[in-house]
Formats: C-alpha cells, structure tokens, sequence
C-alpha cells in the first residue's frame, strides 16, 4: 500500500487504504503518475513477458477526475487479473466490476451529493471512458473548480470556440452534437464532452 500514499496529494481528502486495501489484495501491479496527456486521462496495461501489469494516471488531473478515473482504471485491473483476453476491455465483464467499485466508491465516505449522484447514475450503465459521460464529466469539472465548458452544457445556436476554430451549435445527436462551423459554413459533429468556449 505504500504507493497509495504517493496518490494521496491528487485525490480529495477521505481514508481510502480500506477500499484500496480490498480492491487490489493479492494483485501484482505498479501505479505510476504520467505528464498529461490529451488522448486520455489514465490507462492500464497488461503484463508483458517479465513485467506487471500499470496503471498510469495524468498528473494534471483535479481531485474528483483522478479518483473516478483511477476507479475506472483500478476496474481494468481486477477484470484483467479474473478473465485475462477472454473479457473485452470494455464488455460486460469490465462494466460489471466497475459498477461494483463505484456503488463501493459511493458508499466509502460522505461526499458531496452531486458526486454521489453522478457516480451512482454513472455505475447503472458504466461508459468505455469517464468523459464518454457529459453529466458526470460536467460534475467532475464542477467538483473540480474548473471554469471549462462542456459543449452538451451549451443550448441550440450557441456560438462557441473548439481548437481555435469558431461553431455554431445546431443539433444534439446521442453522443455527438452537429455543429456549423463560422466562415466555411460546413457541418461536422463533435462529442458532447468536448471542451469549449462560448462566444458572445
């Protein structure tokens, strides 16, 4: 457990050695801090010939996406150390044990009720990646203190800035939203849980 108290300075303040503690017994693994990175908030590697298997989190994180995300994370390794290659990444097994560690996560302390609901929510229908989710992405954010917006948070019309370049917000679609972009008048879509900026 020593390597849990190198985590402790990136979550929000709470006693986790007993969830820890009961999630990895027994497991060979290594968790390690990386620079951030934009294509994903953490990951989780399997053993290679003569390794263990990592999990790597993003140093850049706020408090509340590192420990969602790290959960995420941790329930890799648990599917992995069950099923190995027989169980998808992100199939049934995964999102069984993942729901499991967060209705655990829920339960472990008293946390704000908008993350307890989130997570709660979140852990009925487990998503591929903590962002894939734009209310508990939005909560993360919040919890946070980030001042980010998230584009599902913006309304039909809205007039916004995504990678330097300028949109209109015309349609919501399941995970995406359709958007004009300024100028060239082209359409394209772009994930709900993209960070934006509103243009007035």
């Amino acid at each position: 457990m020593a390597q849990f108290d190198d985590l402790l300075p990136y979550l929000p303040a709470g006693d986790y050695e007993p969830l820890f503690s009961k999630w990895l017994e027994g497991l060979n693994y290594q968790i390690a801090i990386s620079r951030p990175r934009k294509s994903k908030l953490g990951d989780f590697r399997p053993p290679r010939l003569g390794q263990i298997a990592r999990i790597t989190m993003n140093a850049d994180l706020g408090p509340f996406q590192f420990l969602t995300t790290l959960t995420h994370e941790i329930a890799h390794l648990i599917a992995w150390e069950k099923y190995g290659r027989r169980a998808a990444p992100h199939g049934k097994e995964w999102k069984a044990i993942f729901r499991e560690l967060l209705l655990e996560l829920a339960h472990l302390q008293v946390w704000p009720e908008i993350y307890s609901q989130a997570i709660l929510k979140h852990a009925n229908s487990p998503k591929a990646a903590v962002g894939a989710d734009p209310q508990l992405q939005q909560t993360l954010l919040a919890l946070d203190g980030s001042t980010d917006l998230l584009l599902d948070s913006l309304g039909k019309g809205a007039k916004f800035t995504f990678k330097g370049r300028h949109f209109k917000y015309d349609e919501k679609r399941r995970t995406r939203a359709l958007v004009t972009e300024l100028g060239t008048k082209k359409q394209y879509t772009i994930p709900l849980v993209a960070r934006v900026e509103r243009i007035d």
